[in-house]
């Protein structure tokens, strides 16, 4: 039985960042990539997710299907809803990049930080962790803060500049239980904000791979 797990891209910013991860935490794994470079900027120009998303969402899903998928992790964090659409039709795991992530911070405390550099997936994220918070009976509450200017530093090659940025806003807020990277491109910037933070901090793309390792296990 195929053991694939199909990783889906929104830009090819996710791309390095978790097959990076995997290799790290666990380079047994059969890893294959589908990427539509075109969602993430597609999502930035509309408020919410209309129909197409979904459509494409259950196109990308059907054809990791077609690969002989055993498992299929989504990297883009603007997609909630329609990942959760069409992830109810499937018996496969079919996983959005930050569940893992945020059950590992409600573990950690109430005050959570959530450092994001795409601000278009934060008001999804912010629903997604609430109502996983109440589904375990937490009070934790999130903060969000969108650091300006990271993800177009990164888009142009400056990783320096975004790490400096999302370094910077990681020192701001040293009051806080636990940082959580909203997304999967912020990883790497992982080691620098885990050496300026006073609290733990828990990257996307590290907590999914861990997850998907357990339930694949």
């Amino acid at each position: 039985m195929s053991q694939r797990i199909v990783l889906i891209h929104a830009t090819p910013l996710a791309v390095a960042p978790v097959n990076d991860t995997f290799a790290r935490q666990w380079p047994e794994a059969e890893i294959a990539n589908l990427l539509d470079d075109a969602l993430s900027g597609d999502r930035g120009k509309v408020a919410a997710l209309t129909p197409e998303f979904y459509r494409r969402i259950d196109a990308l899903v059907e054809y990791a299907l077609s690969m002989r998928a055993a498992a299929i992790l989504f990297t883009c964090s603007a997609l909630g809803e329609a990942i959760d659409a069409s992830a109810q039709r499937h018996a496969l795991p079919v996983l959005k990049p930050n569940e893992a992530m945020f059950e590992a911070a409600l573990a950690q405390g109430n005050d959570i930080l959530m450092l994001a550099t795409f601000a278009p997936a934060v008001p999804s994220m912010e629903a997604e962790f609430h109502q996983l918070a109440a589904a375990q009976g937490s009070t934790a509450t999130l903060r969000t803060q969108v650091v300006a200017g990271a993800r177009d530093a990164l888009s142009a090659g400056n990783v320096e500049l975004h790490n400096r940025l999302v370094v910077e806003a990681a020192r701001q807020n040293p009051h806080v239980d636990a940082i959580v990277l909203a997304h999967f491109s912020m990883e790497v910037a992982f080691e620098e904000i885990k050496a300026a933070a006073a609290c733990p901090v828990l990257s996307s793309a590290q907590s999914a791979v861990a997850k998907l390792k357990r339930l694949m296990a």
